[in-house]
């Protein structure tokens, strides 16, 4: 299995506070298929919505690929910190792994980027979006089950992507 390149966070912390969408992707170790069923990935959706949340965060697009998860967050508030929340969702999801006595983990570190100008907004929702069909999964991006947003309409999130 391919492995994700791993990078450290190239940013100091304060670049992740304030209003603003971050686009975070986040493999599971080894490659490992932990998200193929709803009943499996129900709970990591409550822990990221629950984490984003508590870090004054909405996530206007999500999508829980098999190895892996695709995150845009948007601060909502000038205190609002992305990676923060994108840290205590591995945590608490990482004991949720842990806990279900299953093997699989996070790998360690995440890829994350501050979006910074419309077009690449765009270009990162289609991205997401269009993941599992890319991937063979689906035909029509619609029909994948483990994609959505939280705060927001997912059909409207892809339709002002679309503008």
């Amino acid at each position: 299995m391919r492995r994700i390149r791993q990078r450290r966070h190239r940013l100091p912390p304060e670049s992740y506070v304030g209003q603003f969408p971050i686009s975070f992707t986040a493999c599971v170790d080894e490659r490992g298929w932990a998200f193929r069923s709803a009943e499996y990935v129900e709970p990591f959706i409550q822990l990221l919505t629950e984490e984003f949340a508590r870090f004054d965060c909405l996530i206007p697009i999500y999508c829980f690929m098999p190895d892996h998860l695709h995150v845009i967050s948007m601060g909502m508030t000038h205190m609002s910190n992305g990676k923060l929340a994108m840290d205590a969702f591995k945590q608490s999801s990482g004991q949720y792994f842990y806990n279900s006595g299953n093997r699989f983990r996070w790998q360690d570190e995440y890829h994350d980027r501050i979006i910074r100008r419309s077009e690449e907004w765009r270009k990162k929702v289609f991205y997401v979006f269009q993941n599992p069909v890319r991937a063979r999964l689906v035909h029509d991006p619609r029909s994948y089950p483990f994609t959505g947003s939280v705060g927001y309409d997912l059909e409207q999130i892809i339709c002002d992507a679309a503008t």
